[in-house]
């Protein structure tokens, strides 16, 4: 499974989605609308749990 994180400058997960494109435009905006902060996405792939 894979989410993208939005993060800002400091490495913060500010939001997360399974959508890259959400996740995208999610940072594009926050980055528009908080001139104190920089959000970028990054990938995080996580393994599925397996039923026991």
């Amino acid at each position: 499974m894979i989410v993208y994180q939005v993060l800002n400058e400091q490495n913060q997960v500010y939001t997360e989605f399974t959508d890259y494109n959400k996740a995208f435009n999610s940072a594009q905006d926050l980055t528009l609308w908080d001139e104190y902060h920089y959000y970028r996405v990054a990938k995080l792939e996580l393994e599925e749990l397996q039923a026991a």
